[in-house]
């Protein structure tokens, strides 16, 4: 069996260079691999039909089928391709490291990066604007950022993108004072 981290590197190498110059494609492939694992994680029935051996391949083409259509992808096939091959080799489970490593190579190659940022209170315009300028400037790719609060925080913020986590909260400083003592 192959280990997931590898799996997902493959999967994503394959992925990117079949949708090679097709942005909105790239872009549809990773809501789809995040549709794929919720339906996976959530519905049961799903789950029952990829891991059953006893159910032939060839159903389970046609639920995949039926899936893919619904979806609006315009390149069906790697998509059927992709959920045979994560059936054959039983690597539903690790559609969130396939998930994270493509939507890390997707930022690479649209140079554009998605940022949550978490902050203690509710954050003015010019401290976002300054934040995602920050993080432009250091990632050196435009960002999409989508803030939330979370007041457990005490204070500060917390960014994460595929590729830097920033812990600036106030919780995080109390946690590392708390193992230095």
């Amino acid at each position: 069996m192959i280990k997931g981290s590898v799996l997902a590197k493959r999967v994503t190498k394959v992925l990117l260079n079949r949708l090679q110059g097709n942005t909105e494609e790239l872009i549809k492939f990773l809501d789809f691999l995040k549709f794929i694992n919720e339906l996976y994680k959530k519905n049961q029935t799903f789950k029952d039909l990829v891991l059953n051996d006893e159910v032939p391949l060839e159903e389970k083409k046609k639920v995949f089928e039926t899936l893919v259509e619904s979806f609006g992808l315009t390149n069906k096939e790697l998509a059927l391709e992709l959920l045979e091959y994560l059936t054959k080799h039983h690597a539903f489970r690790y559609l969130p490291l396939i998930i994270r490593s493509y939507q890390y190579e997707l930022e690479n190659v649209l140079k554009a990066a998605k940022a949550e940022i978490v902050s203690a209170d509710t954050l003015d315009e010019e401290i976002k604007n300054r934040l995602i300028e920050v993080l432009k400037e250091k990632l050196g790719r435009t960002i999409e950022a989508e803030f939330r609060v979370d007041p457990s925080l005490i204070g500060g913020f917390v960014v994460k993108t595929t590729s830097v986590v920033v812990d600036a909260s106030v919780k995080n400083l109390l946690r590392e004072l708390a193992m230095k003592i």
